[in-house]
């Protein structure tokens, strides 16, 4: 992977860090606390996969914002379009990468993120279309992964 590459990336890990956070912001706010969980889990595996500013403590920040909101201080952040946009799509980047780079052992993970974009997605009230394209796409590479499981057994 080229440097350009890796960059582009990170920038899309950081983007959906804050989109994760803000929307954990906003169901905290609403009380939705069993969610709140799964996202954290999310935005710790973006920091840590693509070592996205190792200066920055992204779940600590996530974990003082959304205390915030269930106290009810403080407005949740809001997010632009393009911001969520870009929070979606690197939540899908991420899906592609751990695909190719983790396989099947990640399968789990990768599974779990089209509900969360979905939810995200109905929260921000974006375009309902892109957001079933994109899901569409991480639930069709974890399908590719499934399917291709019981070859990869039958070679060990």
């Amino acid at each position: 992977m080229d440097k350009e590459s890796i960059r582009q990336d990170k920038e899309l890990a950081r983007a959906a860090i804050k989109g994760l956070t803000a929307y954990a912001e906003q169901i905290a706010h609403q009380g939705k606390e069993d969610e709140i969980q799964q996202v954290r889990s999310l935005v710790d595996a973006l920091g840590l996969y693509w070592g996205v500013d190792e200066k920055r403590d992204w779940t600590g920040e996530f974990d003082e914002r959304v205390q915030k909101a269930l106290q009810k201080r403080g407005i949740p952040q809001r997010q632009t379009s393009l911001a969520r946009i870009k929070a979606v799509t690197g939540l899908c980047r991420y899906a592609e990468e751990m695909a190719s780079a983790q396989g099947v052992e990640e399968i789990e993970r990768i599974r779990e993120i089209p509900g969360v974009i979905r939810r995200m997605g109905k929260e921000w009230e974006m375009c309902q279309r892109d957001i079933e394209n994109t899901c569409r796409r991480i639930e069709d590479i974890a399908e590719s992964l499934q399917a291709a499981q019981p070859a990869m057994e039958l070679q060990l």
